[in-house]
């Protein structure tokens, strides 16, 4: 039956990962004063980006090729095996947090190795951009979730889930390490203050400027898995702040029913948030980005210290 769950899960996670994307633009739109598109858009968009042609370049080799794929499957593997619609660990022991990390650091990986691979000058510039804050936001996440871990005595993100919700009342500190989190997620997928995911300024892009030689399907599988990330962080920190409702093992369609509902607002919410949060404040200069990550890094180094003390 867990295998169905994470199933069930899973796609739950693929269908709304559009939505997510949708919803931060359409929230954007009306805090700045505009009617905006409609939240349903990207489901549009990747089904013309499926149909359009592609255009690669000459210089091109199987490394650009294989990166959309890459990136897309390591994105859908987070939304199968981590706790986002149920507190049941996953077959294998798939949910473990450095597994996350390294997850999430090889489709990075590829995504540079695909923007460097057709030898243009802004793929070079944003994979250099791309890797400088990669070894900054690793350590910063590892380092979060492991207070999580010693909390709850357990490296499964299922098993962390016991540390959320209630027991930040208990330890305090990992408020801390959420808010690290938090300043980590912004940065795995290209949100301000770190990057600006609807810019084409060759000064300011990041994940832009590795995806300029991409279109047609390819573009589409890599916007998708760009999704799926957002998503998959969103619910993974509202999960920790608020870990309910989640299926259990054992379901039944009305309690299916009611945790999709409660994940469906969970992921509306943190979009009006990240909207919120978008709007409010400016893009930061790349030089100035060591200081960010570097913040975010030693909150959550503050927050693992802090658990630890309070252990008894």
């Amino acid at each position: 039956m867990s295998v169905f769950v994470f199933f069930l899960q899973g796609t739950v996670v693929l269908l709304l990962a559009p939505l997510a994307t949708g919803c931060v633009r359409w929230c954007k739109a009306r805090f700045q004063g505009r009617h905006g598109a409609s939240p349903f858009l990207p489901y549009v968009r990747f089904l013309t980006l499926l149909r359009k042609e592609m255009v690669i370049a000459e210089t091109a080799s199987w490394i650009f090729h294989a990166a959309p794929f890459v990136v897309l499957c390591t994105a859908v593997f987070v939304a199968f095996s981590l706790p986002l619609l149920t507190s049941a660990p996953p077959p294998g022991g798939l949910d473990n947090f450095i597994l996350f990390a390294a997850i999430l650091a090889l489709g990075s990986v590829f995504l540079v190795l695909g923007g460097l691979d057709p030898g243009t000058a802004f793929g070079g510039m944003g994979a250099s951009r791309e890797m400088t804050l990669a070894s900054l936001v690793e350590p910063a996440m590892i380092t979060a979730l492991a207070a999580f871990a010693v909390v709850s005595d357990n490296s499964a993100i299922s098993g962390m889930l016991a540390a959320g919700g209630a027991s930040l009342l208990q330890h305090p500190a990992l408020v801390l390490s959420l808010v690290a989190l938090g300043l980590v997620a912004l940065a795995e997928n290209a949100r301000y203050p770190v990057d600006n995911p609807a810019t084409h300024l060759e000064l300011t892009m990041v994940h832009e400027a590795m995806i300029l030689e991409y279109s047609g399907a390819y573009l589409a599988i890599i916007e998708l898995a760009s999704s799926i990330r957002l998503t998959v962080f969103a619910l993974l920190l509202a999960n920790l702040l608020v870990p309910f409702p989640l299926l259990a093992t054992a379901i039944s369609f009305s309690g299916a029913l009611a945790t999709i509902g409660a994940t469906v607002a969970k992921l509306v919410i943190a979009m009006f948030l990240l909207a919120l949060w978008e709007s409010s404040i400016p893009k930061m200069r790349f030089y100035r980005m060591q200081e960010y990550l570097s913040g975010a890094f030693f909150i959550a180094l503050a927050g693992l210290a802090f658990s630890l003390l309070s252990l008894p």
